[in-house]
Formats: C-alpha cells, structure tokens, sequence
C-alpha cells in the first residue's frame, strides 16, 4: 500500500458547489471582503460559540493582529516553547518579546506552574496552544493565573478546529481564538485565517488591522497602522464548503483516532497520549510516544522505504527557544540562559504522528499498525 501524508478529500458535490461559488465570485466582481468572507465569519462564529469572527489571509496575521489589538509593543507574552514558530513570531512582529515555558508531557500543552514562574511585571498575554488538537486538562489552572496577573488569555487553535472541553469549544475559552486553514489544517481553505472573540473593542479594531487600518474600506482613510491581511472571496466559498462538512470531517478524524486506540492496545515499544474523557479532540494529529531505546528518524525511514508510510511531521521536533534567530536577536527573547524545559525537550525528542485525515479506510489503518509493529 501507498499512505500518503495527506489527503485532502473533496466529493463531486464538493467539487460542484466551490466551482459554482468561485463562478459567482468572478461574475460578482467582488474578490475581497465580500459576501462568502460574510457568510464564512457568520458560519465559524456560529461553529465556535463566539460573537464575533473575522476572517484573514493566515492563522499567523490572526494571531498578530490580536496581539496588535491589545498594544504589546515594549510588553512581554508567554508562548509555550514546544509550538510552530509562528506562534512566537507573531509577538515579535506585534511588537513584543516572547517569554518561553515548558510544558506538559501527558498533553503536550502549556504547564501551568512553569507559566506562574515566568510571568514578569511588563507581560501582558498568554497564549496557550492547543497542540495536535489537545484541550489542556488545566485549562482552568491557566485562565486562573490570566485572571489574577490582569492578563489577557488567547488560544492558538490551528490544530483545534471543533476540539473541545466540558461541551466548550476551542476558541471561545480566552479572549481570542486564532485559527488556520492551511491545507494540513482540519479544515482548510488553502489559506486563510479566523480570529474569534466576545470582544467588540478587539473585533472592530481586527476589522480594521486587516484592512490597512482603515475604519471603512470604502474609503482612504486610515487610522491605524495596519496590512493587508484581507481574505479572498474565492478562499471563503471553499471555506463555507468546509463548514458545512464540518461534522463529517471530524466524524472521520475521530473515528480514525479511536480504530488506533484500539489496534495499538498491546504493541510494545510505543505509548499513544491519552485524551481525558472531558475533552474532545480535533485530531489534527495522532500522537503516541516512542520507548527511549526507538530511533524516530529511522523509524520513520523505514516505515516510507519499506511500506510506503509517510508520517507527518512532529509538533513539534524542534522547541522554540533553541531557534538561532533568538540568538541572532536577543532582545526578542526574555528567557534567561540557564531556563530549562525538560518536558517539551522529551515531547520534541520522543513522539511521532501517525497517519490521519478523512477517509483513510479501514484496510489502510490495519496496515500501518501491523508495519509500526513490525519495524518497532
């Protein structure tokens, strides 16, 4: 057999319904901000549980343009360290320095008691990332420091589409949820980005920050220093079909992460993460960790040399703080030299991801575990 990284599965009908959009689009003369951008906010605030959503051009310009939102230039935001780096990226382009913690092995999320030791007096934000799809159990932990330190609470939801804790979904438990629609991401436009809150300060001035900072864009006025991070109307029909397959398609996720549950019950030499019975997770990935004595990059080798099994990439394989651009620009990172963070170096070092996307069948599913096992 062949397992490829990804599929991303569109039925004819899906196939007809963004061709006929797309046709609308192009007849309408409205590429941007139109509409479909209308009916996608609409949809995913309604998905979410928010007021408010606003679409953008990337999860990245999302995350930036909450931070920008709140002002922390000169002000410091806590980022777990074990994260893509764009979640750190986005606060030095807002204008603020990044403070790294650790963070938990059994949920790859931010630890609660590392992120009380590293707030500093200038910190003004946390922002917790929903790893691989996986609500913290401690969630209420972290919302309870960002409570008593005055700080504002946003979640990177990337891997998040549809996860959720105690019946609440990913992107309404802070102040802002940030999501992408990468095509790797649960759901996808082939790019885009959604910003979600209750906040009407932070949404009228999100409206604005993605527009070039112009209050109405009809006009030529400006009054913020924003970009263009405008959402393509053509993004947006592929983004409505995906809501509307929403269930489907995290029906399909979970009923792949579940047929694993129960096929590497007894296989030795690796151990998959356990997801507590009051969070629901999107799957964006399924990660089990490796016995110490395992070699994941030969692992992994063998695994495409010898049966045609790509796995995805870690989330991740590289921690954040150890990147040389914060070497090469010091004053962009708060950490001191002798921080450790032993748990993300052991979550970094030791999981993989298996494969996992709408439609792998049953047969395939079968065959990745009996070659795990055999190469294990």
């Amino acid at each position: 057999m062949n397992i490829p990284i990804l599929r991303i599965p569109f039925t004819d009908s899906d196939i007809q319904f963004i061709t006929d959009g797309i046709q609308d689009v192009l007849k309408s003369g409205q590429l941007a901000i139109g509409k479909n951008v209308a009916e996608f906010e609409q949809k995913f605030a309604d998905f979410v549980g928010t007021e408010y959503a606003v679409g953008v051009n990337s999860g990245t310009s999302s995350l930036e343009i909450f931070l920008r939102s709140i002002d922390v230039k000169v002000s410091s935001v806590v980022v777990p360290t074990n994260t893509f780096m764009a979640t750190a990226t986005a606060v030095v382009h807002a204008g603020g320095k990044v403070i790294f913690t650790d963070v938990m092995r059994e949920n790859l999320c931010m630890s609660p008691d590392d992120l009380q030791d590293k707030i500093q007096n200038d910190t003004k934000a946390v922002i917790l990332v929903h790893i691989g799809g996986i609500i913290t159990p401690h969630l209420k932990a972290i919302q309870d420091i960002c409570e008593d330190k005055d700080l504002y609470l946003l979640e990177d939801a990337a891997h998040a589409h549809g996860s959720s804790i105690e019946g609440k979904m990913a992107g309404s438990l802070g102040d802002a949820g940030s999501f992408s629609f990468y095509p790797t991401k649960v759901m996808t436009c082939g790019e885009g980005g959604m910003l979600t809150t209750n906040d009407e300060s932070v949404y009228k001035k999100a409206l604005m920050l993605r527009d070039h900072g112009k209050p109405d864009h009809r006009y030529n006025q400006h009054t913020e220093f924003g970009y263009n991070w405008r959402l393509s109307e053509i993004h947006a029909v592929v983004g409505i079909q995906q809501m509307d397959s929403a269930d489907w398609i995290l029906g399909e996720r979970r009923r792949v992460a579940k047929a694993y549950d129960e096929k590497l019950k007894g296989l030795s030499g690796l151990s998959p993460v356990e997801i507590p019975s009051n969070i629901k997770s999107s799957y964006y990935k399924y990660i089990a960790y490796l016995d110490d004595e395992m070699n994941r990059d030969e692992i992994k080798t063998r695994l495409q040399d010898e049966y045609g099994i790509t796995l995805t990439g870690e989330v991740y394989s590289d921690p954040c703080h150890t990147q040389s651009v914060f070497t090469k620009y010091p004053d962009t990172m708060v950490n001191k030299p002798d921080d450790k963070f032993p748990e993300a170096d052991y979550v970094c070092e030791k999981h993989i991801c298996l494969p996992l996307y709408p439609g792998l069948t049953d047969d395939e599913i079968d065959y990745v575990v009996e070659s795990l096992g055999e190469v294990l």
